[in-house]
Formats: C-alpha cells, structure tokens, sequence
C-alpha cells in the first residue's frame, strides 16, 4: 500500500510512505539557494571588529602584552610579531600576556605561543600567561602548555613572580 502526501506551503514536497514489509521512504525535493532567505551575522558588527588587538604596557617588573579577541590562522602572524619585538629588548627580563580579553586561540596560535616560550628561553627571557579565561585556561590544560609555561590568575601576580631559569 501507498500513500503520497503533499504540502500546498512548499512546491515539490511530496513525501512517499510505502507500508507493508518494505522500509519507509520519502522524497523530498529540496529549495534552490535562492530560495533561501539570507543568513544574518552571528555577531552584529562582527566584520568591522578587528580579530585581534594588542596593547603592550611597560612596567618596572617586565612588559605586558594584552591581548583582545582571537588567536587563529588570520592573527597568529601578528600575535607572533608582537612577541617577536617584546622579547629582544626584553633580555633577562619577563613578558607577560594578559590573556583576560583572549576570547579563543587555536593550534596555529598554541603553535606559536611555544615558539615564542622557546625563543623569550633563548632570549634569557620569560614569559608567563596571566589571566586567561576560562576557554582558554582548559586549552593550556588539556594541551599541558600550563606545565611549560606558567599560568596565572592575575597580570599582577604574573608581574611579581620570580623570574624562571633560561634552562627551565
């Protein structure tokens, strides 16, 4: 036995039941894109945002590198150049990423926040993670970055620590 029902709100929608022994199926004819409506931002304003923002701040205690927004494939070169120039004039000293406006970083910027660990090491400079959110803070955990380089809860805390032996 067979049954076709349409639906009159969606042309070409019909959908097919065959009963008795064999398996159910239907057929349905699926909208052209045009036909969709537009899909809007998930962000309002999201494309005039810039992705992310880097503020450094001297201290007496080291330099602070703020960063605002997101680490990924489109920033980590500009995340990379940002501790890039704190670390040479940095020697023997500490920098230290405020990472409480850091709302997400993927594996090209974890990639690069260890290369910028390795090269502040070669710099005979530390850096340290102050801060992070708590997205963030579960990536360092689970990708065990927090074991190579110190996280703390406060850029305050970060600036007061002693400094780490460049073969730490």
């Amino acid at each position: 036995m067979t049954q076709q029902f349409s639906r009159s709100s969606v042309p070409g929608y019909t959908t097919t039941r065959v009963f008795a022994a064999r398996p159910r199926t239907e057929t349905i004819r699926t909208a052209a894109l045009s036909d969709l409506p537009p899909v809007p931002a998930l962000h309002p304003g999201a494309n005039s945002m810039p992705a992310l923002t880097i503020t450094t701040r001297n201290h007496d205690d080291g330099l602070v590198i703020a960063l605002d927004g997101e680490i990924d494939m489109a920033t980590e070169d500009q995340f990379h150049q940002a501790v890039l120039d704190a670390v040479d004039p940095q020697a023997h000293g500490r920098v230290v990423l405020d990472c409480s406006r850091l709302g997400f970083i993927d594996s090209s910027g974890l990639r690069v926040l260890i290369q910028s660990h390795k090269i502040a090491r070669e710099h005979d400079t530390s850096v340290f993670i102050a801060a992070p959110t708590d997205r963030v803070a579960r990536l360092l955990h689970v990708t065990r970055i927090n074991t190579r380089i110190p996280v703390f809860p406060t850029v305050d805390a970060a600036l007061a620590a002693p400094l780490e032996s460049p073969t730490g």
